[in-house]
């Protein structure tokens, strides 16, 4: 069975340095594919960029409910925001998610899907900040709808190459649980398209050089997506997010010339989801 590989970098527009680096690890190393918080400012005119540089780069929606203002306006969807009109964060919704009201989630999820494709680009696939949509089952049914109605895929609820023991100390227990029985099962049942493996540990600790050539010799045979946050770090990321230095090792170690030559002496053909399932290319 053939090994397929995509590798997404998450988060396109979160700085115009975080946006310049993944487009860089597309150009000059070996992601394919990315996702953007197109509710951040600047974020959908580096779409624009993206799209002119970097044509053959996969982009996606980060669907995002914890980082930054609504895209959808504040007046509409109160219950989703903090005093000062940006989203609550993450661990806010995990501890009272009924605090969201549903229909305002799917009111802001269309607001960042339409501002997504105003710049005329396809979407290649969902996922979502802090993976919050895997989380709760009326978010999950609505990434699912979001999904079938832009004819894209999405990335798992769960991944393959962390313990649970160590995911139980990261999100509450319900949470949990329904990341990885509930969400799979529901996904297994429709036929969005989404890979056979979804790998995380390559972040934080785990970005290093001997943790990526890990996990490309160890690559399980189907499709997989290996989850990454490269880029240039710069004044707006040092403010606002609390992985900043770690992007700059990640854009490193993912343009480093034995990335590339470990993929291609493991077999590995690199993708988007919107290629992953096509046939190999007959090249006899």
């Amino acid at each position: 069975m053939n090994k397929t590989l995509i590798i997404n970098a998450d988060e396109y527009g979160r700085s115009p340095g975080v946006s310049a680096g993944i487009r860089e690890a597309h150009l000059s190393g070996v992601v394919t594919t990315t996702t953007v918080m197109t509710n951040l400012p600047g974020a959908i005119k580096e779409v624009g960029r993206a799209q002119t540089e970097c044509p053959s780069l996969g982009l996606g929606v980060h669907l995002n409910l914890t980082t930054g203002p609504p895209c959808a306006p504040a007046s509409l969807v109160p219950s989703l925001l903090d005093s000062d009109g940006r989203f609550l964060d993450r661990d806010t919704i995990l501890a009272s998610p009924e605090r969201l009201d549903p229909g305002q989630v799917e009111m802001e999820f269309r607001a960042q899907v339409e501002a997504f494709l105003s710049t005329g680009a396809s979407i290649d696939h969902l996922d979502s900040h802090n993976h919050i949509v895997a989380l709760n089952p009326e978010l999950w049914e609505l990434y699912l709808l979001l999904a079938e109605e832009n004819g894209c895929g999405v990335r798992p609820s769960f991944p393959s190459d962390v313990p649970a023991e160590i995911l139980a100390g990261l999100y509450p227990p319900n949470a949990l649980t329904y990341a990885s029985r509930g969400a799979v099962d529901r996904l297994n049942s429709t036929e969005i398209v989404h890979p056979d493996h979804f790998l995380v540990s390559f972040f934080g600790p785990g970005a290093t050089m001997d943790n990526l050539l890990y996990q490309i010799d160890n690559l399980e045979p189907g499709v997989s997506e290996l989850m990454c946050h490269p880029g240039h770090v710069d004044d707006t990321l040092q403010a606002e997010s609390g992985y900043a230095r770690e992007r700059g090792e990640e854009l490193s170690i993912l343009t480093h010339p034995r990335v590339r030559k470990a993929v291609e002496q493991s077999g590995i053909r690199l993708a988007t989801y919107r290629n992953a399932w096509d046939p190999p290319a007959n090249n006899s």
